[in-house]
């Protein structure tokens, strides 16, 4: 990032002396041309710099928080950002980066299994959920707090939070995002998704004074304002009704990240996005018959003019895969809990989708899992659980720690050992099917993993030879980038 910024300033320099500019004027940069939108939620940040869909970019002057401009600090992890950048690699320069919640009022109602009730619609907290106050998290938020909202649909018909801040005050005022239908010059129907099966929907009238957007057609992207809460049969009293923009005009390059809330993977929705591959589509973190509601991803490709996304390339960013042996079963009352596999402690939540119920299981079953590592950076928060026959021990996930002369990688805390990786047991990546790729050499193998972006897949023979501490791997294989 920094040798993006130095590459530019001494291109401008070279300039300004050709035509006779001051040294001053060569030290002012020039701006950020924007070459790709992004759509994500903020990961990481520090003073003058964010993480988003895996970039790390520096932050511009230009910040927006609904619609005005604050200054860079006012941007917070686990915010859902639409950020216009210019990339290089894995880093590059934002020019603009803009904040909108995904909805605003009053806490209705609030659950035990991790949910809230807002303006009647359902908000999900999980594991990677960021608060205003972490230590107490969801127990900090009651029932009558204001909460400002920045999430994703998820595929349960509601909201996934990534981030929730309470707000001062008691007032009634609610806002909502949404996509328009049956639009009239009274009203509309407002669907908080693509998915109308699972949208939340609401019926949306005008108070004295509000107007419909010039411009608004059916399929359109709103906010809508009201002073009242919500009223019985889910109406709201619009006060005020903004046109939002989604991503960007026809031919852009976007990157967005999101949970899939329906469709297959030729076509899927995330994010309120329809994304479409082909067979040209690159699959990383896993393959396409991964993809499936409840996934999370982040897509890259271009725009089209039905505002589509044609995908290059899908990441999958929930990559953890575990297969082995279950052991430690710990289960609640309300069939959530834990187990240890591979050596690995796995959380099981509301949210886990349980294809085989925990409850059901017993020590010494095999089993699949799949999720994302928890906020303790020990554990892994599954998202999908199901019993297994097969016995063939796997560990996957994003490398953090490579020792070639040892022959060993660390992936979830765990070492993995290749000292035993038979003949032709090395893989490049096939991200074209489930199988494993073509053989490579061990170098090769070591050389194209770089630690916190590669993710691999290791295999044993039998779940005795890949015991806790060292799992001794017979076969090894990337998963591409996380």
């Amino acid at each position: 990032m920094t040798t993006l910024k130095h590459a530019l300033s001494v291109a401008l320099a070279a300039t300004l002396a050709a035509c006779g500019g001051s040294s001053s004027d060569a030290t002012t940069p020039p701006p950020v041309v924007p070459n790709v939108v992004l759509k994500g939620t903020i990961t990481a940040r520090s003073a003058g710099q964010i993480v988003v869909n895996g970039l790390t970019l520096s932050t511009p002057a230009t910040v927006k928080i609904e619609k005005v401009e604050k200054a860079e600090s006012e941007l917070r992890t686990g915010m859902v950002v639409k950020v216009k950048a210019r990339t290089s690699g894995r880093t590059g320069e934002a020019a603009e980066v803009e904040f909108e919640d995904a909805v605003k009022g009053k806490v209705e109602a609030k659950s035990s299994n991790g949910t809230l009730s807002v303006g009647g619609q359902t908000v999900r907290v999980d594991d990677s959920t960021e608060f205003e106050d972490n230590v107490n998290r969801l127990g900090s938020v009651g029932v009558d707090d204001r909460v400002r909202v920045s999430g994703v649909p998820d595929d349960k018909g509601g909201l996934r939070a990534t981030r929730i801040d309470k707000e001062a005050g008691s007032s009634n005022d609610f806002e909502v995002k949404g996509v328009v239908s049956d639009l009239s010059a009274t009203g509309f129907t407002l669907k908080t998704s693509l998915d109308a099966a699972l949208a939340d929907t609401y019926t949306v009238t005008l108070a004295g004074g509000a107007t419909i957007p010039a411009g608004l057609a059916s399929g359109g992207f709103v906010e809508v304002r009201s002073l009242k809460p919500v009223q019985a049969g889910n109406v709201i009293e619009a006060a005020s009704i903004s046109l939002e923009d989604r991503l960007g005009s026809a031919q852009s390059e976007v990157e967005v990240e999101g949970i899939v809330t329906s469709g297959s993977s030729s076509q899927f929705v995330a994010a309120g996005t329809t994304v479409t591959t082909t067979d040209a589509t690159l699959w990383t973190g896993g393959v396409a018959a991964d993809l499936i509601p409840g996934v999370k991803v982040e897509a890259e490709g271009v725009l089209a003019a039905d505002g589509s996304l044609a995908a290059r390339k899908v990441s999958f960013r929930y990559s953890s895969k575990l297969q082995g042996v279950a052991t430690a079963l710990v289960v609640a009352a309300d069939g959530t809990g834990s187990l240890s596999v591979n050596g690995v402690t796995v959380k099981v939540d509301a949210l886990t989708d349980q294809r085989d119920a925990l409850a059901s299981l017993a020590a010494g079953d095999l089993v699949e899992l799949r999720g994302f590592l928890g906020r303790d950076g020990a554990s892994l928060v599954a998202t999908r659980l199901e019993a297994r026959n097969d016995d063939r021990p796997i560990l996957q996930g994003v490398v953090t720690a490579k020792d070639e002369a040892a022959g060993t990688i660390t992936i979830l805390g765990k070492t993995i050992s290749t000292s035993a990786v038979e003949s032709g047991g090395f893989h490049d990546y096939d991200p074209s099917s489930g199988v494993d790729g073509a053989s490579i050499s061990k170098a090769e193998f070591f050389a194209a993993i770089t630690p916190g972006e590669t993710v691999v897949k290791g295999r044993g023979r039998d779940t005795a030879a890949f015991a806790d501490p060292v799992l001794t791997a017979k076969e090894v294989e990337l998963e591409g980038e996380k």
